[in-house]
């Protein structure tokens, strides 16, 4: 038997190398070959003891034919070839699985060799040993398509692939997909040691989430071109269609060596919003206070980066509103110009048409923006609140790792109560609104007062001490303040509702107010006559009501009686309070009783006194009692 051996130590490649290479050709009644490479090294993948072997080599017409062999690498795969010496030409195949085939092939031409690859409906799994670590590795799919390259002085390489049902995610999870189908083109011309290409990826179908953005293939299309030199990879032309949505074009600069992004920069005009939103933001914004918007209007945008910091940032907007559809927020008809930048600084002047803050809707006025990195000064404005305004003196803002932070203090112009509180879906109240506004701040997604905030309303005055919201304007809001009401006109407030007619003045105290996602859970409230000098009188209509609040007796007492002819009643005092906890409600009144509390203490002619029995009142059945009696409806007597 005559055998010829080859021992190779090591072979280096610019992405590659082999170590402890060994070849065995063998010839008897049949030839034989056997190759061996202890240690294959790439980027992403060290395979070792790795194996070829043909047992049934032959010679067909000057070629070197093998139909029978395998690759071990570690797992067997049928491997087949045929390799004519005179040619210097291979034709080599691997059949890994059903219908599957990955084949390689080398011809020589007149300016050089020309390599073909050809896969038949590959395995993209297979090439996760291939992949660089930091990149996400295909875990299923299937890839068929053509890469031909033809060696010489200016190679010239063109690709077309097909992919379906891809699925691929990293370590983080960060960067996912599945089920994605695309087709991708690729054309590039050598220049001595630089490459100039272009390329187009068409997106059908799948899905993918790169954080913090998840998008349906729905027919994007990605185009690029751009040069591939020693030290850089440069994208000189991009742009990323998506339908229904607009262009976004874009270039990038990256270090081979580093491995970095050094430059880049992104370009959209006339995008449209609402198709944005809905198939770009709204995915990547759930669970969050802007996942369910409406959104409308265009926006022009550009951004540039140097590595991976923002450097400048430009937005066009062109009549933009966006709502909540929850009526928390809105801004309606926003137009301007929103220049940026990390170093310098800018203006930015913008129109707003109005809006809304918790159904409360505001007008027209110019927002001027003052901008230095992360910092945001606001020179003054009045921005038009129903009848009234709200006037900011002074306002400024900064980001920080844990988010925005910003503070003001201004003024709100009298506002009529009665359009305040039909915005607000409650009854009508008489009067208005006015208030000074000390220093509000809001850090890490909670609002703060650094004094009291006093409103004047009903002839009196209610201050607002110790507030904090937190998440104002997500689904969990949390309120907590104290509240301190002097000398309401009476007349004024019952007036507003179907209560019955009660003159005179009130103060009260709320002490350990809790709101969560603007249901009261947790309060200690009182309310009293004010001292001083005043007519005090009670319509027959508001004992009755005071009475369904506080217990049965008083309304009966009344029917029974001669009182029952008097429209009008004097008293004394009266009062009411309730401590909140756990969904019940602990009642009192003015003074203590054998019985129960006393709410209204006679005086005058006639005189009458109103006292309430039940101590224990669930919240819910009195905030429907309450229900009852502003809609007008009779008081249920319990």
């Amino acid at each position: 038997m005559q055998q010829v051996a080859l021992n190779i130590d090591r072979v280096e490649g610019a992405y590659f190398s082999l170590s402890g290479v060994s070849v065995a050709l063998s010839a008897a009644d049949t030839s034989s070959l056997e190759l061996k490479i202890a240690e294959v090294t790439g980027v992403g993948f060290d395979w070792r003891n790795v194996r070829v072997a043909c047992p049934d080599l032959r010679q067909e017409r000057g070629e070197f034919v093998c139909d029978k062999g395998t690759l071990e690498a570690p797992a067997a795969i049928p491997l087949s070839f045929r390799y004519a010496a005179r040619g210097d030409r291979l034709d080599l195949a691997l059949r890994p699985g059903d219908g599957e085939e990955w084949r390689v092939l080398v011809e020589p031409g007149v300016s050089g060799h020309t390599l073909t690859l050809a896969i038949e409906r590959g395995q993209l799994a297979r090439l996760a040993a291939f992949w660089p670590p930091a990149w996400p590795r295909p875990s299923d799919g299937r890839i068929t398509g053509k890469l031909v390259f033809t060696a010489a002085v200016d190679g010239l390489a063109v690709a077309g692939f097909e992919v379906s049902d891809l699925a691929f995610s990293d370590e983080s999870g960060m960067h996912a997909g599945d089920k994605v189908a695309a087709a991708l083109t690729v054309q590039a011309q050598q220049h001595g040691d630089r490459w100039q290409w272009q390329g187009r990826l068409d997106w059908h179908d799948g899905e993918v989430y790169w954080q913090p953005v998840f998008m349906r293939g729905v027919g994007q299309a990605l185009s690029a071109a751009g040069t591939l030199e020693p030290q850089r990879i440069v994208i000189e032309n991009g742009r990323f269609a998506v339908a229904g949505v607009g262009d976004v074009g874009f270039t990038l600069t990256f270090d081979r060596k580093s491995r970095r992004v050094t430059t880049s920069g992104i370009e959209a005009a006339d995008i449209d919003l609402a198709a944005l939103y809905e198939k770009l933001l709204k995915p990547a914004l759930q669970n969050t206070e802007l996942d369910d918007l409406r959104a409308e209007g265009r926006v022009d945008v550009a951004l540039q980066y140097h590595g991976d910091t923002i450097a400048a940032i430009d937005v066009t907007f062109k009549r933009v509103s966006l709502e909540d559809k929850a009526r928390r927020f809105g801004l309606f008809g926003v137009n301007g110009n929103l220049p940026w930048r990390r170093n310098d600084p800018t203006t930015a002047q913008l129109q707003i048409e109005g809006g809304e803050i918790l159904r409360v809707p505001f007008g027209a006025f110019d927002l001027p923006l003052e901008m230095r990195g992360i910092r945001v000064r606001m020179r003054k404005i009045r921005i038009p609140v129903l009848d009234g305004g709200l006037t900011v003196d002074s306002f400024g803002a900064s980001g920080e790792d844990a988010g925005w932070r910003w503070r003001f203090h201004g003024t709100l112009a009298p506002v009529s109560m009665e359009q305040l509180t039909t915005a607000l879906g409650l009854p009508p109240m008489h009067g208005s609104l006015s208030a000074d506004i000390p220093d509000i701040s809001y850090r890490d997604s909670k609002l703060a007062i650094g004094g009291a905030l006093s409103f004047k309303i009903f002839d009196g005055t209610i201050t607002v001490r110790d507030l904090a919201l937190e998440d104002p304007l997500g689904k969990l809001a949390r309120l907590t303040s104290n509240v301190e009401m002097r000398g309401l006109d009476l007349e004024l407030l019952t007036r507003t509702y179907s209560f019955g007619n009660i003159t005179g003045r009130i103060d009260g105290d709320i002490r350990d107010l809790e709101f969560v996602d603007w249901d009261a859970v947790r309060f200690d409230a009182r309310v009293a006559s004010s001292a001083g000098e005043y007519p005090r009188r009670i319509s027959q209509a508001a004992v009755q009501n005071i009475t369904a609040l506080g217990g049965a007796g008083a309304a009966a007492a009344i029917q029974r009686s001669f009182l029952r002819f008097f429209d009008q009643f004097g008293y004394s005092a009266l009062g009411l309070s309730c401590k909140l906890d756990n969904g019940i409600c602990r009642m009192g009144g003015i003074a203590d009783t054998p019985q129960g509390y006393v709410i209204v203490k006679g005086g005058g002619v006639p005189a009458l006194s109103v006292l309430g029995y039940n101590r224990h009142v669930g919240w819910s059945e009195l905030l429907q009692r309450l229900k009852r009696i502003t809609q007008g409806a009779s008081p249920v007597i319990k």
